[in-house]
């Protein structure tokens, strides 16, 4: 479920950033005082996993749902909560609200996050992939002026690999190396940095995919997106943010554009295209509300983005529920 320089990533790959005009979604809140600034999401594009440095660049999305692929999930989601008494997700009415997450408790993930590297290359020190942790529970945790979605993440191990080949060519090399390193169960999260090519930020595997492939579940972000990195406009960890959010069951603020359900997520407004950038007043669908231009589920600039919303918190909890406790 963000790009490079101009651009943005989706599982989930990390969201597209473009560098043309934005148009995202999410609650603008007031960003704490410590965390990095962001720049306001682009408009939506096509629904994926991958955040992407631009937003309107010609890429392959990997893992893209259409309409009828998320109503499938929606349906085997709907009857995996009936099954454990916490009702249905499948009928037309039934989204992620606010007071969901009021009654949801807490989930605690165990993260290993696994350094590829090519000598000195990528081989980011450890202080930074604990800023890359602190700025997912910042995020997580409305630190940024979004929703407290009650997820927070404590770092087990950190794991270190100098091999050129899964460095530089993750997406090729991913069947190799996931499975030799990968540690933990459903709830644990794999979080693998590398060179990613293209416009790619980062990509995430969804959590209904964990039975199916337990193996290759977790998410990849660039190492350049981490705190501190040398991607313009994407260095202050929200492609991590983005892509575990797709890990988490989110899908992006466009999917499915104006039409169908959307994110299946009540507070966050419909949204056509992905964001680009960080602009104001971007409105792309008639449905009442701007583009959610400052959500982590948009392609905005990290500058931008500051928010998840109570309903997105909610869906988490709901998919954790189902596939992760």
């Amino acid at each position: 479920m963000k790009l490079l320089a101009a651009a943005a990533l989706i599982a989930a790959l990390v969201p597209a950033v473009p560098t043309g005009p934005a148009g995202a979604s999410a609650t603008a809140g007031r960003a704490h005082p410590d965390a990095p600034q962001a720049a306001a999401p682009n408009s939506c594009a096509a629904p994926s996993n991958a955040r992407l440095r631009r937003p309107d660049a010609h890429v392959r999305e990997r893992n893209a749902l259409t309409p009828s692929e998320s109503a499938n999930v929606e349906q085997r989601l709907g009857r995996a909560l009936k099954n454990l008494g916490l009702g249905a997700m499948d009928r037309p009415d039934d989204q992620s609200t606010p007071t969901d997450l009021r009654a949801a408790g807490k989930i605690s993930v165990p993260v290993y996050f696994h350094v590829l590297h090519d000598g000195s290359t990528g081989n980011v020190p450890t202080s930074v992939v604990k800023r890359q942790i602190s700025v997912l529970n910042a995020s997580y945790g409305g630190r940024y002026g979004g929703a407290n979605t009650r997820v927070t993440f404590h770092l087990k191990q950190i794991s270190r690999t100098d091999k050129a080949s899964w460095f530089n060519e993750p997406e090729r090399y991913e069947g190799t190396y996931k499975p030799k390193l990968r540690k933990g169960g459903k709830g644990t999260l794999n979080l693998y940095s590398a060179r990613i090519g293209g416009d790619l930020l980062g990509w995430s595997t969804f959590p209904w995919k964990y039975k199916s492939e337990p193996k290759m579940d977790g998410v990849t972000i660039h190492y350049g997106s981490m705190p501190g990195g040398p991607i313009d406009n994407f260095n202050r960890g929200f492609s991590a943010t983005h892509e575990v959010g797709h890990w988490l069951g989110l899908y992006h603020t466009f999917q499915d554009g104006c039409g169908g359900k959307g994110d299946r997520v009540s507070d966050t407004p419909a949204e056509r295209d992905p964001t680009n950038g960080c602009p104001s007043g971007k409105d792309t669908c008639p449905a009442p509300g701007n583009d959610p231009v400052h959500n982590f589920m948009d392609y905005s600039y990290d500058t931008c983005m500051t928010s998840f919303t109570a309903g997105q918190g909610a869906r988490m909890h709901k998919v954790w529920a189902a596939y992760r406790r």
